[in-house]
């Protein structure tokens, strides 16, 4: 009998007690059975602690589940580093507390990966619950159900850099290359951005066309808090991550496509009123050669200030 890889996930939940309970019992009923589960408690304020044990109560013991409950919140991927460290396994997954994996996610995924050790991670397609109940797939498909757009793997760090284009909560990775490559970058507020630059700029990745995750949109979820007016915690780490991607480009179009993720998120920014970071932008802006028209009217934004906040608040 051919040994089956053994799979991680990580799950971190920070007050998820509407939605923990769902995630965990996702992991249940995965058809994949070779996987140990560590759930970790990240300091929540409501009952996350409460719900996650009552879960523990019930569970049927079918797989290796260890569990961290912290009385002070920690960075988010110093965190995810420790648990990763501690785990000796293949593929490992990281799963938010508000998100569901569906019950062929990891099977799918694994089967991808076994064909190709090379291979940093896996993707696929997801759905998105909307606040207002509506759902719909992260990639646009068509009346056949078949993705209206290429998924064009050859081409996959320069289409990262331009733009996000994977949906994080789908991604498994394989556990070597991801301790090789340090994880994540600790320095930062959150992951998804830097981890697939980097990977997909040394490795080959995987698209799985399935849908794997349901992904919930809510007011306290991390990418919530992205453009958040004055005080995004978010920004400054798509900064630094643009800081390194100029040094990891290799050519004109990767440097294009740089040029299109600077413009777009120096908008955002000054949309937002984030002036401190939107400074940084223009100097790497600066750095990149930007010379056009609407980069010299944001600079002019930049350099008085104009705050119409208030504005990108009613519109967004």
């Amino acid at each position: 009998m051919i040994d089956k890889p053994q799979v991680g996930i990580i799950c971190i939940a920070y007050n998820h007690e509407k939605w923990v309970k769902e995630t965990l019992e996702s992991v249940s009923l995965q058809d994949y059975y070779h996987k140990e589960l560590l759930i970790v408690d990240n300091g929540s304020k409501d009952q996350t602690r409460d719900e996650i044990q009552d879960w523990l109560g019930q569970f049927t013991g079918l797989f290796t589940v260890k569990t961290k409950f912290l009385d002070k919140s920690r960075p988010y991927c110093e965190l995810f580093n420790e648990c990763l460290s501690e785990l000796e396994v293949d593929y490992v997954v990281d799963l938010a507390g508000d998100d569901v994996l569906y019950p062929d996610h990891i099977s799918n995924s694994v089967d991808m990966l076994v064909k190709d050790p090379r291979a940093a991670f896996v993707f696929s397609d997801a759905y998105i619950l909307e606040p207002n109940g509506e759902i719909r797939t992260f990639y646009k498909r068509n009346d056949f159900g078949e993705i209206a757009e290429e998924i064009e793997l050859g081409l996959i760090y320069e289409t990262l850099l331009e733009r996000s284009f994977i949906s994080a909560p789908t991604m498994v990775f394989n556990a070597e290359i991801l301790k090789k490559e340090s994880g994540y970058d600790p320095d930062l507020y959150y992951e998804d951005f830097d981890v697939q630059l980097r990977l997909a700029r040394k490795y080959p990745v995987l698209f799985s066309d399935h849908v794997g995750v349901l992904k919930r949109v809510h007011d306290d979820s991390m990418s919530a808090g992205q453009y958040r007016r004055y005080e995004s915690k978010m920004l400054p780490s798509t900064l630094k991550v643009c800081e390194k991607a100029l040094e990891m480009n290799e050519n004109d179009r990767e440097n294009e496509a740089l040029h299109k993720r600077i413009m777009y998120e120096l908008k955002h920014a000054l949309w937002s009123a984030n002036f401190g970071v939107a400074e940084g932008f223009i100097h790497l802006g600066i750095q990149c050669g930007l010379k056009s028209l609407q980069f010299k009217l944001y600079k002019l934004w930049a350099k008085w200030k104009v705050d119409v906040s208030w504005l990108y608040v009613r519109i967004t």
